[in-house]
């Protein structure tokens, strides 16, 4: 195995593993990104009047209209167009957000922008003659959506409301979240409905008693069970055999009737009930996009995706993600998959490197050039998946977008693929003139930070500008002052304190080479490691 010793250096810095994948891949597989697809004012008005013309959604948006939200938690379109019981947020602060489903504060504001994305990818898909209340004519040839790995209706619930004449399937392994889709539901579509998910009588009482600490300690227990018997169900459920059985049949809400569930597996699904127009799925774990994403491809459906755990991807890892998205315990998916991506890394460890540092999760870092090469190794891996979408499945277009706005989160690429137009009109949701595929130029900052550092076809002043991305301007000023101060000093040599760690060495590294000062690195464990300068003529 290579060591930190023996990598390859750029302007000094010694190159991780991850990034010597991401200098191979750069030259020949360059990450696109594109604009999110527009939604037309038409279309906003057409969907906005339609909820409205729902008796009890308009009297619960006038009662809504009574809460006070802070200036950044104000609901915005379509979110703003719907009744609150329809989206995530919740207006009681006593509220049990995990037995209701409901966020709080500035997580329900992210959440709603990473569905609003989504949503506004399927409705650029659609027909205008999807748009509006359902009517005779409708009964046929309805246009299906399907939300993979959907949980407890959170993408699905506002598009049951948005497209009361399209079919929303929401499919999951958790019949606990299934059965909370269709309450949420009921509480969704009656003024005064029956049960109220609010209240204390919807939490389970045996695990309220229960305190976070001792469930933490009893979830540790059954993890390393599982990890004895090599055997991984849900870590989270009390009993952890109930979930390994499933229905796989679909229900249909009694109150919202444009609404399904079906509690299986993905695979599953997509065999009994192959046939939709648009697959969804947000942040479905690890493998599970890439079920996904070929459960679309064999349906010849549209999709519009938004990856999650890219780390779990790693073919050393079998943990409890790939049952969740599979319900077995082996890894059905080999990585990478697109034939461009194995020729230049095959599977083995450059792909498992790539996928570690890929799985990237700081949201304060996200326009700063901190990482810029962490981004960049995700933004390879849904390359992989789209050029294998396209060559297996013969998409007619698949694009790579984010979050609008990317602070949604930090997972924030959306994949999206179209067919040729289907028979019921969904097509491409770049479909005028004035809706094109635009390039994201933002987007493009961290692969252009990357290729400059790490590519020799740059100029060094360009390296200089862009060298920075896995530390502060400000880190790097600090260091500088620090060899100027050394400099100006009579001392022929400088050792930096040991336990620093190894960001904070290739950061030394970095800047000592820029300076053009004699540097290098002593001691065998990472405690003891550390950097040594001296005025030792620079080579």
């Amino acid at each position: 195995m290579t060591t930190e010793n023996t990598l390859p250096t750029r302007n000094g810095v010694r190159l991780r593993l991850f990034e010597q994948v991401v200098g191979e891949l750069l030259p020949k597989v360059r990450p696109t990104y594109s604009k999110l697809p527009a939604i037309d004012e038409e279309v906003k008005q057409i969907i906005t009047s339609s909820v409205q013309e729902n008796e009890i959604f308009s009297k619960k948006m006038e009662e809504d209209t009574n809460i006070k939200w802070k200036e950044e938690e104000e609901p915005e379109w379509p979110f703003a167009a719907m009744p609150l019981d329809a989206g995530v947020r919740h207006t009681s602060n006593s509220t049990n957000t995990r037995t209701t489903g409901k966020l709080k504060g500035m997580r329900a504001v992210k959440k709603e922008w990473q569905l609003r994305s989504l949503i506004q990818c399927v409705l650029a898909m659609l027909p205008q003659s999807a748009l509006g209340q359902p009517d005779e004519d409708n009964e046929t040839n309805k246009i299906r959506i399907v939300d993979f790995a959907g949980g407890s209706g959170h993408l699905a619930l506002p598009l049951s409301v948005l497209l009361p004449k399209c079919e929303i399937v929401l499919v999951d392994l958790k019949e606990a979240s299934l059965d909370l889709a269709f309450v949420k539901a009921k509480k969704l579509a009656n003024l005064n409905p029956a049960v109220d998910i609010d209240k204390e009588e919807m939490s389970d009482p045996e695990e309220e008693s229960i305190s976070r600490k001792e469930r933490n300690k009893r979830r540790k227990k059954l993890r390393r069970k599982m990890k004895k018997t090599n055997d991984y169900p849900s870590v989270t459920t009390k009993d952890p055999e109930a979930v390994t059985i499933h229905e796989n049949v679909l229900k249909q809400s009694e109150d919202l009737p444009n609404l399904f569930t079906y509690h299986g597996s993905i695979q599953n699904y997509a065999e009994e009930h192959g046939q939709f127009d648009i697959g969804l799925g947000l942040h479905a774990c690890g493998e599970a996009t890439d079920l996904v994403l070929r459960a679309c491809g064999k349906a010849k459906a549209n999709f519009v995706v938004s990856p999650c755990c890219v780390g779990k991807l790693s073919q050393q890892k079998r943990n409890p993600y790939i049952y969740h998205a599979t319900a077995a315990n082996e890894a059905t998916i080999s990585y990478p998959q697109s034939s461009m991506f194995c020729t230049i890394i095959p599977k083995g460890e450059k792909f498992d490197a790539l996928a570690k540092a890929a799985d990237y999760g700081e949201m304060e870092n996200l326009r700063t050039p901190r990482n810029a090469s962490r981004r960049t190794a995700k933004s390879l891996l849904e390359m992989d998946r789209l050029l294998y979408m396209k060559e297996t499945y013969g998409y007619d277009d698949v694009v790579l977008c984010r979050f609008d706005p990317w602070e949604a989160s930090a997972k924030n690429d959306v994949l999206v693929g179209w067919m040729k137009v289907r028979d019921n009109g969904v097509g491409s949701p770049y479909k005028d003139l004035d809706n094109q595929v635009q390039t994201c130029e933002e987007c493009y900052r961290d692969v252009d930070m990357t290729m400059s550092q790490l590519l020799d076809n740059h100029s060094s002043e360009e390296k200089r500008e862009n060298t920075c991305f896995d530390w502060s301007k400000e880190e790097e000023n600090i260091i500088e002052k620090q060899l100027e101060e050394f400099l100006e000093s009579p001392d022929f040599t400088f050792t930096f304190p040991t336990g620093m760690g190894k960001r904070k060495r290739r950061l030394i590294h970095h800047t000592a080479e820029r300076m053009r000062i004699h540097h290098y690195s002593i001691g065998d464990k990472n405690s003891e490691k550390t950097v040594i300068v001296d005025k030792k003529e620079f080579v």
